[in-house]
């Protein structure tokens, strides 16, 4: 480097680039367009004098770099002049020739179809088009997106490119043209798509990544510059930006299916786009893009690219099947990327790259003056000679002194060297070994201009500073920012806002607000984006219609001085029935909340503004009161006596008071306090379109609140919420409505028979709003009383999808007696007029939904029917609404389903889900449709609805578990490692069964369970499901997630926060016992009233459950399963209630369970007799000195008092001691001959108490499988002849030939493969296999299995060992018990075996599956 500044010198430099550029790629530029070829060659591969957009700009940043450069030394010669409006000429002529496509961006925006897309090259004399839409693969994202990073960066930089309000619109359009790209799949950088060639467009992180970066330069630049106003300014929606992040980041360093890494990524973590601000992603990615691609000439574009080698057929654009294994070893290699690696150096300050990169890019370019296209050497030959070195031109070093011979000598880079054909094979035994040869496309214009960047940013003559004048480089950042979320409460009335106070929540409601600010609902911040780049000359119609995200609606916006917010998507509880469910929606809460922490990084802080409803907190019921009431009275009393879900809400918004919700920081506050830190965004763009009347827009919306709350009022007056939902412990299950059996009717959610006579008079008072009275009757409490409906019955026993298009009769008799039987089938329209009298008369919710469907079989939704004076649809409406507020759930999807209803994010989060390279599949067997790319609304839409016909509920139920997939990979990852595709039909059969195994229900009872959950308790099911693999260790306490409840939670998944992960203050002092040795239950718990630490402790084997609410908290475990079967907590401090049901709790506990009790702060107040009788049946003697804020705890066994141990001090002394006690485990000696039953006879064998078998189930429903597990499959794969399932195989050639180990495609195909198992179970022990065997080869060496590999036969020889083993061992026990009396041979007990089998634990177990297994692979296999 030269310390001191040379005027002289840096002109001579400058003079010197300027001759280089101006030879290589000015006089090549057209006068007229403006544009540039990408080459002047015409080859056997193709006619390079076309402009591609994604070579002109990067042939024209060398010319931007050394504009850059005179401008910094003031020059006066008038080539900064020239050499900045060559740079415009070139930008306004790519624009044009887009604009000219107008029509596309519009079409594009809407469908995403590769033929709609901006064409890839135009004609560099006119800028028109120069193929047809079809005939090339014209959609390349990273091309459109890279012209908008060089618009932002020039622009930035004071060119003045964009001249009218046209062409500010098209741009503003072609970020909405791009903003999709994390769900798109295009041809990528290279053109092709696959990497095959066969034009199957990809999801490329190359193309993503490029667009993220352009959406973030991009965004809130002014296209005019100094000069612009609010018009001319192009903005970018957050959420668009942070999903194209999210999912780069997760696809890198992957490039796309087809190609495990490309060298295209060093674009995307470097020069230009710099889009990852994850030093060590960039890193992992650089390191592993380095270490398969690079060589002596250039980086590989992509392992097995044939493009160019002297092999390659050129009369074909495609390759056949496997031919891609010819091109291993010998792909060409591209100088191109060495200067990717000196750029991003030089903007890391990472010198040293730099100096090797310099050395490597000396060796491959090849001197102006040398070059002979005719008779091209390698760059070794050209070096040999001294001579030829001699007419090198002497580039300047940091250390050396300035020569520019008196000769131009230009460097030129060749675009790629290959292998000649007489070194090929050598070649591929030894790579690296041989010389290669520059093709005949040299310069690479694109190559060389990066090249010449790079050396006026080397030498001193350009900074990054000015090439980077956004700081995007900076993007890249170690730590994560610790953001303040802000929250805005605000009650829907003032009658609300005075309960809410009374709890100590401070709200405003929507009138009190400053009258300088306004909320609005989420919908009308879409319309105003949608006059964004509204454009009539050009046919542009702005933003599409779709909804926005979170991180946008956390932002307040401006206009002409007055502020408004907008509430979320997600609280709009009316969207969908999901929302109806307040457990459902605080868990949507604190997953937004952690979204928009984790995502935001913007200017201020995130505020997320709520309005606070009676239906979400809890419904007044004003006939239950005696004698007059004040309304407040009625809705205080409301709240109070709201089911535990409703409880769940409030609770969760006063807990916000604390300032922490799971780990993030939260404030409360008033909307106008937060104008001071909020981030706000300007829509002064509105004003001045003369197109959009935006005061309609909002005036329009204005009428949101009182509308809704009209609504909501109307909805949910004097609805009255039961405790629990049906399928809880409370409510009668409803038997399957296709299993011949009569509906049971869930009882306890109706104490008022009022209740929609009250909805129905305020429809009718209301009635010239528009909105229709309720047309059906009322759903009645009737005890032990037959419906008088008739059931439509299938005629299929499958107990999954219960319901068949072809319905067989069922004749079911009248309570009234000697009336009329009634029989319907599906879609046979005799018993029409029949059905709808029977509707007439149901009083019954779910007869009325059953009778609803067979009339839609049979007419049209929108049939009218006199005689209910309404249409189906309308009375579909009716019962859907009348479902959703009374929380019965199987009937509100079964109205979902049949009115085709569709949640809003569900594409959102089947995006997150396949963008992550996670398929769907939807449907089973033949049928089964796979989903590995975005879908639109319509197409996902109706694949549900061909796909789930069976059981009409089932659609809705596949839509839920698409968006709770989509949440957890969202904010739990990991839950998904090892899952490369998700099976919806098979999910749902595995939360069948995890139902069936804990409640030991049959199948028809377990999916009815199933159908009858609340959103939130199927979302729960499914994580705990998800989250399996930490279920095994022996220590672990699985707890139930509520009384009653019907699933299973770990630490792993623990949405009710149970067990405690990451609490240090709960945990408990070591315990004095010896460790467990996995035969006992150690139990210890502590109590601190008010006084004393305010907390409740219990630890069951080290596992800390901790307790958060005020009152009695009890666990109930069993000493058989290491479960928690119950936790309850019951708030007498505030209810007699509660107290009641204290006592009905612990009297209805069975014998035998262990049963834990803690108080926290206070649980006296409204403590009753008949509790505290139930509390000393444990065995209490304590519990009648309790005072106000005492401490107490107690360890008991139901039903054997006389063991229980208590502690207690009063309020003022201090906490409880810390208790414990042992429990054994039930033992096999325990067992008697006679007592052996299918539940209890793996006691004899070395199961793991069902906890494996459950992995492994769940696992194989998920199609999990362990780390590298497909790499590994690769090489098992290459050392045999193919694998087998039964008659289906997985052959050598072609897999391996034509997919490399890490490539996505080959764990597809490897998926497919195991998908033929039809035992979950049975599939996790093949993948135990495939991973024995690669062990056992990495061991002894690799040698090739002559033999096709039978995975079933390997499998069932492990299985026959164990049951010939631990039978052996039990033989006296088991001839002595009826359960084995057909014998104990393997044949006559195979599916106990296989079951106690797949139970064992995996390894680190003296008796494991792998054990078994690696035996019968040495066997079978090796002949040992």
């Amino acid at each position: 480097m030269v310390s001191v500044y040379n005027r002289k010198q840096t002109l001579e430099r400058l003079d010197y680039y300027y001759q280089v550029i101006n030879t290589t790629v000015l006089s090549k530029q057209n006068p007229a367009s403006g544009l540039i070829p990408a080459s002047v060659a015409i080859t056997t591969h193709g006619n390079y004098t076309d402009a591609w957009v994604r070579d002109n700009v990067y042939s024209i940043y060398c010319v931007y770099g050394l504009a850059l450069a005179y401008r910094r030394v003031d020059d006066t010669s008038g080539r900064a002049f020239e050499l900045e409006h060559a740079v415009i000429k070139l930008m306004r002529g790519l624009l044009f020739a887009m604009m000219r496509q107008a029509p596309k961006v519009e079409k594009f925006k809407k469908t995403q179809n590769i033929f709609d897309a901006l064409h890839a090259k135009y004609d560099t004399k006119t800028g028109e088009t120069v193929v047809g839409d079809r005939d090339w693969g014209h959609l390349q994202i990273d091309a459109t997106s890279l012209f908008i990073v060089a618009l932002a960066d020039m622009t930035t930089s004071g060119l003045s490119i964009i001249f009218t309000q046209d062409e500010v619109d098209f741009v503003q359009n072609l970020v909405f043209y791009i903003e999709r790209a994390y769900r798109t799949p295009d041809f990528g950088i290279w053109e092709r798509g696959n990497k095959s060639n066969h034009g199957q467009p990809e999801l490329n992180s190359s193309s993503i990544g490029m667009a993220c970066a352009a959406l973030r330069a991009i965004n809130g630049v002014n296209l005019f510059g100094a000069r612009g106003g609010p018009s001319s300014v192009i903005y970018v929606l957050p959420d668009e930006m942070t999903r194209n992040k999210i999912n780069l980041q997760s696809m890198l360093p992957r490039e796309s299916n087809s190609k495990e890494v490309d060298g295209s990524v060093l674009s995307v973590i470097g020069f230009p786009a710099f889009a990852v601000d994850d030093p060590q992603l960039v890193e992992y990615t650089k390191h592993d893009a380095k270490k398969k691609l690079e060589g002596r000439y250039g980086w590989k574009r992509f392992l097995r690219d044939g493009h160019q080698t002297v092999v390659e057929d050129h009369t074909r654009l495609h390759y056949n099947e496997s031919e891609l294994k010819v091109f291993e070893n010998i792909e060409s290699e591209w100088p191109l990327f060495f200067t990717y690696m000196v750029l991003e150096g030089l903007f890391s300050d990472n010198f040293e790259q730099v100096e090797e990169y310099r050395k490597k890019l000396d060796f491959v370019t090849i001197d102006s003056s040398m070059w002979d296209p005719e008779h091209p050497m390698p760059p070794e030959d050209y070096n040999n000679s001294q001579q030829e070195k001699k007419k090198r031109p002497e580039m300047h070093r940091r250390s050396t002194s300035m020569y520019i011979p008196s000769d131009l000598h230009i460097p030129l880079l060749p675009e790629l060297y290959y292998v000649p054909a007489e070194s090929i094979e050598a070649e591929k035994k030894d790579p690296h070994s041989q010389k290669r040869m520059p093709n005949e496309n040299t310069p690479l214009v694109w190559a060389l201009s990066l090249y010449l960047l790079g050396n006026l940013m080397y030498e001193k003559l350009l900074s990054p500073s000015e090439l980077d004048p956004l700081g995007r480089r900076f993007n890249m950042k170690g730590e994560k920012v610790d953001n303040v979320v802000q929250i805005v409460l605000l009650s829907e009335s003032e009658e609300l806002q005075r309960i809410l106070s009374n709890y100590g929540l401070e709200t405003q409601t929507v009138e009190q607000i400053s009258s300088s600010f306004t909320v609005m609902p989420p919908q009308t911040l879409v319309d105003i984006y949608s006059a964004l780049g509204q454009n009539q000359k050009l046919g542009l119609s702005g933003r599409p219609n779709r909804p926005i995200g979170t991180l946008a609606t956390s932002r307040l916006y401006r206009i002409q001085g007055h502020i408004y917010a907008f509430t979320p998507q997600f609280m709009d509880v009316d969207s969908f029935y999901l929302n109806s469910d307040p457990d459902y929606l605080v868990s949507t809460f604190e997953t937004e909340l952690s979204f928009t922490n984790h995502h935001w990084t913007y200017a201020g802080r995130p505020t997320i503004t709520v309005v606070l409803t009676s239906t979400m907190l809890g419904e007044p019921t004003t006939n239950d009161q005696a004698g007059p009431t004040t309304s407040n009275e009625c809705l205080n009393a409301a709240i109070i006596s709201a089911d535990s879900a409703k409880k769940n809400l409030l609770n969760f918004f006063m807990n916000l008071r604390s300032g922490e919700c799971n780990g993030i920081r939260v404030r409360l506050s008033r909307l106008a306090e937060t104008l001071n830190t909020s981030n706000i965004e300007s829509l002064d763009f509105l004003v001045n379109k003369p197109d959009i009347d935006w005061s309609t827009i909002l005036l329009n919306n204005k009428k949101y609140h009182k509308h809704h709350y009209a609504q909501r009022r109307l909805n949910d007056s004097n609805v009255h919420s039961g405790t629990h939902t049906p399928g809880g412990a409370r409510t009668p299950r409803r038997k399957s409505v296709f299993g011949g059996k009569l509906l049971g009717t869930p009882l306890d959610k109706l104490s008022d028979e009022s209740y929609f006579q009250d909805v129905a008079a305020a429809l009718e008072k209301i009635n010239n709003g528009g909105i229709s009275s309720f047309k059906l009757k009322d759903h009645e409490v009737a005890p032990n009383v037959r419906s008088a409906s008739p059931i439509v019955q299938s005629d299929t026993s499958t107990p999954v999808l219960t319901s068949s298009p072809s319905l067989s009769s069922n004749q079911i008799s009248e309570e009234t007696g000697g009336d009329m039987l009634l029989s319907l089938t599906l879609g046979d329209p005799s018993q029409f007029d029949a059905a709808v009298q029977s509707l007439k008369e149901s009083v019954n919710l779910y007869d009325q939904i059953d009778l609803l469907q067979y009339l839609a079989s049979c007419k049209n939704l929108d049939h009218f029917i006199p005689d209910l004076d309404a249409t189906m649809r309308n009375l579909l409406e009716e019962v859907y609404l009348k479902s959703r507020r009374l929380q019965y759930w199987s009937v509100a999807r079964q109205a979902s389903g049949l009115l085709a209803k569709t949640m809003p994010t569900l594409t959102n989060n089947l995006t997150d889900l396949v963008i992550r390279q996670k398929q769907v599949s939807i449907g089973s067997g033949s049928n089964e449709q796979l989903i590995s790319t975005p879908l639109n609304p319509d197409a996902l839409t109706k694949i549900i609805n061909e796909q789930c016909s069976d059981d009409v509920r089932e659609g809705p139920m596949v839509q839920e578990i698409i968006i709770s997939l989509g949440n957890f990979i969202r904010t739990i990852p990991h839950m998904f490692d090892g899952i490369l595709r998700l099976r919806t039909h098979y999910i749902i059969i595995a939360l069948r069964e995890e139902i069936s195994r804990v409640n030991h229900l049959d199948e028809e009872e377990a999916i009815e369970h199933l159908m009858q959950l609340s959103p939130f308790e199927l979302h729960s099911l499914l994580g705990s499901v998800l989250s399996s693999p930490g279920m095994c260790n022996d220590s672990a306490i699985m707890v139930r997630d509520r009384p009653g409840g019907l699933l299973i939670l770990s630490k792993d998944f623990d949405p009710s926060r149970q067990q405690s992960i990451e609490m240090p203050s709960l945990a408990l002092p070591p315990s004095k016992n010896a460790e467990q040795d996995g035969t006992s239950i150690l139990v210890r718990a502590q109590s601190g009233g008010y006084n004393a630490g305010n907390f409740a402790r219990t630890e069951v084997n080290g596992n800390v459950l901790p307790a958060n609410t005020r009152g009695l908290h009890i666990w109930a475990i069993s000493k058989s399963h290491k479960l928690v079967l119950e936790h309850a907590s019951f708030d007498t401090h505030i209810s007699i209630e509660e107290s009641d049901e204290l006592a009905q709790f612990i009297r209805k506990l069975p014998s035998g369970l262990i049963v834990v009790m803690a108080s926290k702060d206070d649980f006296t107040e409204h403590l009753t007799q008949r509790a505290i009788d139930a509390i000393k049946s444990l065995g209490s003697k304590l519990i009648d000195d309790i005072k106000y804020r005492d401490s107490y705890v107690l360890i008991a066994e139901k039903d054997s008092p006389e063991d229980a141990i208590e502690a207690h001090k009063p309020a003022n002394g201090g906490p409880t001691e810390l208790i414990e006690r042992q429990f054994a485990i039930v033992d096999k000696d325990d067992i008697t001959p006679s007592d052996i039953t299918q539940d209890n006879v793996g006691h004899f064998f070395p199961t793991s108490n069902g906890r494996w078998l459950r992995r492994r189930k769940n696992d194989g429903a998920l199609n999990r499988v362990p780390a590298n597990f497909f790499p590994r499959t690769w090489s098992v794969l290459d050392q045999c002849h193919g694998f087998k399932i039964g008659n289906h195989c997985l052959p050598r050639d072609p897999t391996v030939f034509e997919k490399t180990p890490e490539e996505f495609n080959f764990a597809l195909a490897v998926e497919g493969f195991l998908g033929f198992f039809k035992d979950p179970a049975e599939r996790q022990l093949a993948i135990e296999v495939l991973t024995l065997i690669y062990d056992v080869q990495q061991t002894s060496g690799p040698r090739f299995i002559d033999c096709t590999i039978d995975i079933p036969t390997i499998a069932d020889a492990a299985i026959v060992e164990f049951w010939t083993k631990w039978v052996s061992q039990n033989k006296e026990t088991f001839e002595k018990s009826p359960f084995f009396k057909h014998g104990l041979e393997y044949s006559a007990n195979k599916d106990l075996a296989r079951h106690l089998f797949y139970d064992l634990p995996l390894d680190d177990a003296e008796e494991s599956t792998s054990g078994y297994l690696s035996k019968s692979i040495q066997h079978i296999l090796f002949n040992k």
